[in-house]
């Protein structure tokens, strides 16, 4: 019986190669190598034909952007599979010449775009019986295989968030450099807060921990998944996706990068890609050759109970390059094997699941782990102690900390009463007068603390609260904190000013803002809430009050 024959455009690249690998180790698929240098595959083949001594290797020379459906159809192919990149950048002439030529394709592209748009060629695919399928890599064909597994039967998802942090010591392709330039500081829509936003491309970098590695930086990467996230899952709060370098310095220069292209200093981060590469290459030696991806889901299981599950990959001694892969191996063994892929094009969002990806992992030094916990209890909760069990029920599940709380209602703002408070307010993004507003507030509870966004008319303003001792919390609006005593009431709760800190350092008692926080229930059933903030010199900054419906 002759083997499947697969096609690897861009077979002897960081990703075609391990693909390449992948396959021969089956001892199962003929591999043909596609590209434009026959002597870069050289070495490639010979590696091959000592995994697989009965297997076939040749190489073809190709080019991805000037393949017809003729000339598909005389390589005789039963898969063709696109690795070579960039796809930010790519035309679609090897789709269209698969579909001519009635072969099935797969590519492992990263392009938020590409990926999302296959689906313009779905009737075409389907009219000559054939899959296209874009995206079978890290995302989306192995974060959506997770997570279909973890979250499997959940009544909903409030947040998933995704990091992605290869080692320095890892190989990279010039393609892979241009994908990921290509949107470095450029506007990139993403779901946070409950709702669409509009962040910038390597912005808002934290902090991620892998078991087994050092602790990495990581930044928003505009990738497939920001969409097809919140599209398959229907997020209530978050979709993320993040990517960042082991090296600080990496880091740093490609936020400069970025920095650049915001204030239109440079048209596009692209423009740098000789240069990056030259630098990460410098850079090679560096670091380990350990990277890692995590991905994190929260929501309400099948018994409505609200939970937190953590999976994690751990890959070692260069391994790495082999994970964005691996889905595009499983996929190629249940399209050559009739595995129930279907006609049509689609991006590899939910068509693999983690079953069929984890044979293709085995033999690879690559450790996953998988950990689920319960919602913790909730930060009012405890704080106040018995207390909490003294609030009406309302203003309870307002401060339920998970499931996330969404909550609309108005408001009527009273704005700062001078042109320098009203200076003052704007920095720390109070609301601007307004007799009647819509008011929408996001709570979130996240590692012990409650975040809080606050929409007046879509303009966010956002703080961060966390428990400092019984009966007292800080909450936090960028450099300034305040602590507030929480007294319960039959009728509500009260907040009261204890201290407050601006950067870190403590007020003394006549700099100290005079606040008023009290919270209500009224006979309608609706959390009431009134806040007037006023500072000793500057008078009021601000003062809002209305209702939400929780």
């Amino acid at each position: 019986m002759s083997r499947p024959h697969v096609l690897v455009i861009g077979g002897a690249g960081v990703f075609g190669s391990r693909l390449a690998r992948l396959l021969a180790r089956r001892h199962a698929f003929r591999v043909s190598i596609g590209g434009r240098t026959e002597s870069k595959a050289v070495a490639l083949q010979r590696e091959l034909r000592s995994i697989d001594g009965q297997g076939e290797f040749a190489f073809i020379l190709v080019d991805r952007e000037r393949i017809t459906a003729d000339k598909l159809k005389e390589f005789g192919c039963d898969v063709v599979v696109d690795c070579s990149g960039p796809f930010q950048t790519g035309t679609t002439a090897l789709i269209e010449a698969a579909i001519g030529a009635r072969v099935a394709y797969v590519d492992i592209a990263d392009s938020r775009a590409f990926a999302g748009g296959i689906g313009k060629f779905d009737s075409a695919a389907r009219a000559v019986g054939i899959s296209i399928t874009s995206g079978a890599s890290t995302t989306p064909g192995l974060t959506h295989a997770v997570l279909d597994h973890l979250t499997s039967a959940w009544l909903t998802v409030d947040s998933i968030d995704i990091a992605m942090v290869p080692g320095n010591q890892a190989p990279r392709g010039r393609a892979t450099v241009a994908g990921i330039l290509s949107w470095v500081g450029q506007k990139v829509r993403v779901f946070r807060e409950g709702e669409w936003q509009e962040r910038r491309g390597w912005a808002d970098p934290s902090g991620v921990v892998i078991e087994g590695l050092n602790r990495r930086m990581a930044a928003l990467a505009d990738v497939p998944d920001l969409d097809l996230l919140q599209k398959r899952f229907q997020t209530r709060v978050r979709a993320s996706f993040e990517a960042g370098m082991e090296l600080g310095v990496l880091n740093w220069m490609i936020g400069l990068a970025g920095w650049l292209v915001r204030w239109r200093l440079l048209p596009s981060a692209r423009l740098l890609t000789g240069l990056g590469l030259w630098v990460a290459n410098r850079l090679g030696r560096f670091g380990t050759d350990q990277g890692g991806m995590l991905i994190e889901a929260a929501g309400q299981d099948a018994r409505g109970e609200t939970r937190v599950v953590r999976w994690s990959l751990k890959a070692s001694q260069g391994d790495g390059p082999y994970v964005p892969v691996v889905p595009a191996a499983a996929l190629i063994e249940a399209l050559t094997l009739g595995r129930g892929v279907l006609p049509g094009a689609r991006a590899a969002a939910g068509v693999l699941s983690i079953e069929q990806i984890r044979p293709w992992l085995e033999g690879l030094n690559i450790e996953i782990k998988q950990a689920a916990f319960r919602g913790e209890k909730p930060l009012y909760r405890r704080v106040m102690g018995e207390g909490f069990e003294r609030l009406p029920e309302v203003t309870r599940h307002l401060h339920r900390g998970r499931p996330a709380v969404i909550a609309d209602g108005e408001a009527a703002v009273a704005g700062a009463e001078n042109w320098l408070g009203r200076l003052v307010a704007k920095g720390f993004g109070f609301p601007a007068e307004a007799a009647r507003v819509p008011v929408r507030v996001v709570i979130e509870s996240r590692e012990g603390r409650e975040h809080w966004t606050r929409f007046f008319d879509g303009k966010p303003m956002r703080s961060t609260m966390r428990a400092v001792e019984a009966g007292i919390v800080e909450e936090r609006f960028g450099s300034v904190a305040m602590r507030m005593r929480l007294v319960p009431r039959g009728d509500g709760l009260n907040m009261e000013l204890v201290s407050g800190t601006a950067y870190g350092v403590p007020l003394p008692k006549f700099l100290l803002p005079r606040i008023t926080a009290e919270e209500r229930v009224d006979d309608g059933g609706r959390h009431r809430f009134e806040v007037d903030i006023s500072v000793p010199g500057l008078g009021r900054l601000v003062a809002y009050r209305g209702y939400l419906v929780v």
